[in-house]
């Protein structure tokens, strides 16, 4: 049996970066902390663990993401914030090893509620299975087919689809989602009349299994901490469930051709301060990973593409610089080092149960049940959610698990990572 150095040096190191952790978290938690507090005449001393005002920013931060989440999920679809026709929208679908998938995404394209959309397949050269059943599905006279000039990357298809069509507006979309009818009108009506660059809703793992619902909670508290920032200035836009004008497009120069284009997509938006218009009372619905491998497999590949994206920042890949470019670096870089503190918090939880402060120890998984449930509920209603599981008690996992999902990625990006990325098997489910 030959054993790559490389593999074992990274795990080895993920090991010991996930112990350093949970080591500092438990070191931090332990150190005692006093408060005083005065009041008129007198002063109350209080003496606890510095575990305990840790926990309770963490679970302020959570509960105060999940209700700023719940009120937009909540909100009310304005209808005359929408245009039901207008200007051609090409809506891009590009597509590898998808035939399987693929019709019922461009099927929920046709049922939209705007008018003038052509849908446009974007296939890979050599893929034939794919290819014969989008050729089918061009019979339609609103969807064509075109092949991939720049074949490799979904971020070249979509350029290349760009490059090529003669619209002014746009959606992306991958080939298993199913799209809501009134995206495409509410997306219209935000770049028309608001004058909006980019405007993005809310995608959610369809959760019709016990794998599914875990990648759904993540999903779901993800957007929640994407909450946090966006009064700051930064709003997420994704290379998929996104529409966007060619004069943005061409502005940003396109999707860069690496792991995760729509993260680098999404801070090349915020250093050209483009107006990008985030819509979570809109779901459209995207196939979820069916088997742990499927889920461990595409988070690394998610986490890598961060790091990548990181390591651009860091090295000046991005242009412009200025304040902007700072507050772009510094966000990437709270993002991965946020993930570290989510494997200590484990550690200052692990304190609070020692030291017998239980209710203390029980508000972060309190403040977790508080953002999934109401959402979780809207969703189940709306048919997102196809079934109810025990599995959507492990949501309080996710934080934890991210973390170590980093940690084992920046060893491997360092370390081993040769620039292949892993695809999910996706069965229409």
């Amino acid at each position: 049996m030959v054993v790559d150095l490389r593999d074992a040096v990274g795990l080895s190191g993920s090991f010991t970066g996930v112990g350093l952790c949970l080591a500092i978290g438990f070191y931090q938690g332990i150190q005692p902390v006093a408060v005083i507090l005065e009041v008129p005449g007198s002063a109350i001393h209080l003496a606890t663990k510095s575990a305990v005002p840790a926990i309770l920013l963490f679970t302020f931060l959570t509960a105060l993401s999940g209700l700023m989440l719940t009120r937009e999920v909540y909100q009310r679809r304005d209808t005359e914030a929408r245009l039901t026709e207008g200007p051609t929208v090409a809506a891009i679908v590009p597509v590898y090893r998808d035939g399987g998938v693929l019709e019922a995404s461009v099927g929920s394209l046709l049922e939209s509620n705007y008018e003038n959309l052509e849908v446009v397949i974007v296939g890979e050269p050599g893929d034939e299975a794919t290819l014969a059943a989008a050729r089918e599905l061009a019979d339609h006279p609103d969807v064509r087919l075109l092949l991939n000039r720049q074949p490799g990357s979904k971020a070249r298809a979509i350029n290349d689809a760009v490059s090529r069509l003669d619209a002014e507006y746009f959606c992306a979309f991958d080939a298993d989602e199913r799209v809501d009818p009134e995206f495409v009108p509410t997306a219209m009506y935000e770049l028309l009349e608001n004058d909006r660059d980019v405007f993005q809703v809310r995608r959610v793992p369809r959760a019709n299994g016990h794998v599914e619902a875990l990648a759904y909670c993540e999903r779901l508290l993800f957007h929640a901490s994407y909450k946090l920032i966006e009064p700051l200035g930064f709003t997420y836009c994704r290379s998929s469930s996104s529409a966007f004008t060619r004069e943005a497009f061409e502005r940003v120069g396109g999707l860069d051709d690496i792991l995760t284009e729509d993260i680098d997509f999404a801070h090349k938006c915020f250093r050209q301060g483009l107006d990008v218009k985030q819509s979570r009372h809109i779901t459209n619905e995207m196939e979820a990973p069916h088997t742990l491998a499927d889920l461990w497999g595409q988070r690394k590949r998610w986490r890598i593409g961060h790091i990548q994206v990181f390591q651009k920042a860091v090295t000046r890949g991005f242009e412009p610089a200025g304040l902007r470019g700072a507050a772009s670096t510094i966000r990437l870089a709270t993002s991965l080092s946020a993930s570290l503190f989510m494997v200590a918090v484990v550690a200052k939880i692990a304190v609070l149960v020692y030291y017998g402060l239980y209710a203390v120890a029980a508000l972060p998984l309190i403040a977790v049940a508080l953002t999934v449930l109401p959402t979780l509920y809207r969703d189940y209603r709306a048919g997102h959610i196809h079934g109810l599981t025990p599995a959507f008690l492990l949501a309080p996992l996710v934080y934890p698990g991210f973390g170590l999902v980093t940690i084992r990625c920046a060893f491997e990006y360092l370390l081993s990572w040769d620039g292949e990325w892993y695809q999910v098997e996706k069965t229409g489910a």
